[in-house]
């Protein structure tokens, strides 16, 4: 896994340092940062794909839809409790 630096609001960072601690949903911020990331790649498909679906839909793109939403649950299965500590 690649390491990035990234500039967040201190605001941000104290929510979701006081969300691991009282949760314990997150094994640590990176954890919680990359979570946060694939969820968002989720919705983003979810609305680029369901545009599409509008102009015309077709039997073709609600199956592209299905898989890429069932690969990112995968990788957001496979990812979820790793991470640096």
């Amino acid at each position: 896994m690649k390491h990035y630096s990234l500039v967040i609001d201190p605001k941000l960072v104290r929510q979701i340092d006081k969300l691991i601690k009282e949760h314990g949903l997150f094994s640590s911020r990176s954890d919680f940062i990359r979570d946060a990331i694939r969820a968002r790649l989720i919705e983003v498909k979810k609305t680029i794909l369901g545009e599409e679906a509008r102009e015309k839909p077709s039997r073709k793109e609600l199956e592209r839809e299905e898989k890429l939403v069932e690969e990112a649950m995968e990788e957001m299965d496979e990812h979820k409790f790793g991470g640096v500590h």
